[in-house]
């Protein structure tokens, strides 16, 4: 094997370098994307429970409605009975 010339030496110190540079970049992108995937899953979490709150309250309403609904059928069906819904 022949020895190794400093200017070849000289390229692949350069080149380890680099990639150390490209590592360190690599890092810092790990990084930001988990920083950024943490956030994303506490908005999905809120909106989530958003949902599900909003869930509950429009059945909650539907109920209600449903009894309204069924009082005023109710009421009509005897107000009709009595004869002062006939025409």
């Amino acid at each position: 094997m022949s020895e190794a010339t400093p200017d070849r030496l000289d390229r692949i110190e350069a080149a380890l370098d680099r990639q150390v540079a490209v590592n360190a970049d690599l890092r810092t992108s790990v990084t930001e994307l988990r920083a950024t995937a943490d956030a994303l899953l506490q908005v999905a979490t809120i909106h989530q429970q958003n949902f599900e709150r909003l869930t509950a309250e429009l059945n909650a309403d539907r109920i209600e409605w449903r009894s309204q609904i069924d009082r005023i059928w109710q009421y009509l069906r005897e107000q009709r009975g009595n004869g002062l819904g006939e025409g």
